[in-house]
């Protein structure tokens, strides 16, 4: 493996744990307090988009703006904020206050199989075996951690399968619309423009002003780092490590997402685990191990 492709694996893997940290927030904040999905997603994703934005002016001056002056690549941004950066917090958000985080996850993860029939289809790029190999491998491990190994016994309402089912098609979209754009610009200003395009949609259905929740110590810190860490630095280290990998590999890591939720959950709230969920954890954790051994590309 070459040392740009490590890079992008830590890159990836630090994304998708920072995404299970916050998401075990999320859902505190949406079953225990009075913080609405909508209020939260508006804001979150607006002030990631002034600080991410803020960043890249300083570094590339007003090359930030290049990207408005060709209508195919401002429409691809437009595609990229609304499906893959809003699309994705929203129905992620909704699947977990429908059902859990852990179904949620699950749901997710299978977002990597989209990944793989879009880059067949669309950059004819056929997969490599270790990646097959790691696909299988990550979903049953993702399936044992958080169904706990108890076979199909899951009970999805109807409402959790319409926003997982959209979730999927969301997380595809996160992987496989910015792939072009990085060719011509940085990260820093596609994530920015694409933040901003969302949290300007979020905030056109629920304005920030309009049913503020209840700000506690607990609450705030929570708002405070779903914000910065959940959203602001987990989506520009998973955007940047497509300049190191390819988006089947970065969709791929993001199994890290459901193993890093487990693990917060026994550390902070003393759950207990069975032989599926130390085993799903194990086989989630190998996949790194079997794209290592797969040859330079």
């Amino acid at each position: 493996m070459t040392k740009k492709a490590s890079l992008g694996i830590v890159f990836a893997t630090s994304a998708a744990i920072l995404w299970g940290f916050t998401g075990l927030l999320s859902q505190y904040l949406f079953k225990e307090t009075d913080v609405s999905i909508g209020w939260l997603m508006g804001v979150k994703t607006l002030i990631s988009a002034f600080i991410v934005l803020l960043a890249a002016y300083h570094t590339e001056g007003n090359k930030l703006f290049e990207v408005w002056r060709h209508p195919s690549d401002y429409l691809q941004v437009a595609a990229y904020g609304l499906i893959g950066l809003a699309g994705v917090q929203l129905t992620y958000s909704l699947t977990v206050y429908d059902s859990n985080a852990a179904i949620a996850t699950i749901l997710q993860t299978l977002g990597v199989v989209g990944v793989i029939i879009y880059s067949a289809l669309v950059f004819h790029q056929r997969p490599r075996r270790q990646e097959y190999l790691a696909v299988i491998i990550a979903l049953i491990g993702t399936y044992l951690l958080v169904t706990r190994g108890h076979g199909l016994n899951i009970a999805l309402s109807p409402a959790t399968l319409r926003d997982g089912s959209l979730l999927v098609l969301c997380g595809t979209g996160l992987a496989v619309l910015p792939v072009g754009l990085l060719k011509k610009y940085s990260s820093l200003t596609i994530l920015g423009w694409g933040l901003l395009i969302g949290g300007i949609i979020f905030e056109i259905g629920h304005p920030f002003w309009v049913g503020l929740p209840t700000f506690s110590l607990i609450n705030t810190s929570c708002i405070i780092l779903i914000t910065l860490i959940g959203t602001t630095l987990s989506y520009l280290l998973f955007l940047h490590s497509m300049n190191y990998i390819n988006s089947t590999v970065a969709a791929l890591l993001d199994t890290f997402e459901p193993l890093t939720a487990a693990v917060g959950t026994m550390l902070f709230f003393n759950a207990s685990y069975n032989w599926a969920e130390y085993l799903g954890s194990f086989l989630i954790l190998s996949t790194v191990f079997i794209l290592a051994v797969g040859k330079k590309n």
